[in-house]
């Protein structure tokens, strides 16, 4: 059996509605729901956290970017991307 830790979090009422109505309906323990979302989910949050970390980090530099570069850099990938899928097409 796998070694595990006790985690208390506070909660809205209406968040522990939900999770003792997911956990009913998938069968599970309140426990084995908030473990199987967290496993599910914490991976991309904690990468979300990271990006932001990045870029904030790359703004305090300096690195920034100006709108029309921004956009101009999204069209320019998109023209790219347009004429693959033309020449893939043909």
């Amino acid at each position: 059996m796998k070694k595990s830790v006790t985690i208390t979090a506070r909660v809205t009422p209406a968040l522990a509605k939900k999770l003792s109505s997911y956990a009913k309906t998938a069968k599970r323990t309140k426990s084995q729901a908030v473990e199987m979302i967290l496993d599910r989910h914490i991976d991309h949050e904690r990468a979300i956290a990271e990006a932001i970390s990045a870029g904030l980090a790359s703004a305090e530099r300096g690195e920034l970017y100006t709108t029309e570069e921004v956009f101009a850099a999204l069209k320019a990938k998109s023209e790219r991307r347009r004429r693959a899928q033309r020449r893939k097409a043909a």
